[in-house]
């Protein structure tokens, strides 16, 4: 049987959820680990380079099914440590600290469950999925990832301090060096995590391949592959102070055309099924029509939540759809 592939998708905008910690990575663990017989997936990028499996493949093996299964659930594990928790904490520090300088009032420094190391473990491949020089590029990335926020707690703890501190009189100056240093720092905390990403990405791809051959629904997940990868890239347009609007509205744009194209029939399951998913492109439509609203208005703080939270409630939907899936 097939172990079901519900993946955590990886999407990252200039907030993340305020909500570190709150259990979201202990779900997808458990729900990486269940097995199935259909394997709904989100390996986002896959999508965009990886062309569809011929029907002419022969079907995978046992032993090519074992090694896809093993790949995904290491991207199931890295995709959950790395949306949330310890390494989702650098994009709430940054949105807050820019928060700050929106209205002079910074929020305290979230609570993140777990311990950091027990996180990073979960980005170590296990010997043999990678080869050596790769497993060793990825621990630097880690490494990197890790400095990058040891850097961004310093300056946060300092810009609480600064601002508690009623005797100092300079016009938020200080603070605002403060906020240009953790904005220094998330860069190369993003550069490091994409870094990561691309190569786990890629190989998780790979797999899919493997585990999606003859795949019914293939057509639909290969949509949702796509809608979170656009997710993905928003955030990092999204990362600047300043984002790229011209860029911002193609990919709107580009949204709002697969999003079409996934609701499009035939959608060869039950129509309970079928309703699952779509419950998963109505909460994902409401992105592009926060990208307008962005456009329009200005990507404020809260705008930048409310993106966040569209994403994260669209996993969640997806994964249910995902979950019924593999049940059927």
């Amino acid at each position: 049987m097939k172990k079901a592939l519900v993946l955590l998708c990886c999407f990252w905008l200039a907030l993340a959820l305020t909500a570190c910690g709150s259990g979201d990575e202990d779900k997808a663990g458990k729900t990486a680990g269940e097995s199935a017989s259909a394997a709904p997936s989100l390996v986002p990028e896959a999508a965009e380079t990886a062309p569809a499996v011929p029907a002419s493949l022969p079907p995978a093996t046992p032993e090519e099914k074992a090694r896809a299964d093993r790949m995904v659930d290491f991207y199931n594990t890295a995709a959950a440590a790395l949306s949330g928790g310890w390494y989702g904490l650098p994009d709430v520090l940054l949105n807050n600290a820019r928060a700050y300088l929106e209205d002079w009032r910074l929020a305290a420094r979230p609570a993140v469950r777990g311990a950091r190391g027990d996180a990073a473990r979960g980005l170590a491949p296990a010997k043999g999925l990678f080869p050596a020089a790769t497993e060793a590029q990825l621990a630097q990335w880690v490494r990197d990832m890790d400095k990058a926020l040891d850097a961004m707690l310093a300056d946060y703890k300092s810009l609480e301090r600064y601002v508690k501190d009623d005797s100092v009189i300079d016009d938020g100056v200080r603070g605002k060096k403060l906020v240009e240093s953790l904005g220094a720092s998330h860069a190369v905390f993003m550069a490091a995590r994409d870094s990561y990403l691309e190569i786990v990405e890629a190989r998780a791809a790979q797999a899919e391949e493997v585990l999606l051959r003859d795949h019914p629904l293939q057509r639909q997940i290969v949509a949702a592959e796509k809608i979170f990868s656009l997710f993905r890239k928003a955030a990092g347009l999204l990362g600047p102070e300043k984002p790229d609007k011209e860029a911002l509205e193609k990919l709107r744009r580009e949204l709002e055309s697969v999003l079409a194209k996934a609701g499009r029939p035939p959608f060869p399951a039950s129509p309970e099924l079928e309703r699952s998913y779509r419950a998963f492109l109505k909460e994902a439509a409401l992105f592009p029509e926060g990208l307008a609203r962005g456009l329009a208005e200005g990507f404020y703080s809260p705008l930048r939540r409310d993106l966040n939270s569209i994403a994260a409630r669209s996993r969640e939907a997806y994964n249910a759809f995902a979950r019924a899936a593999n049940q059927s």
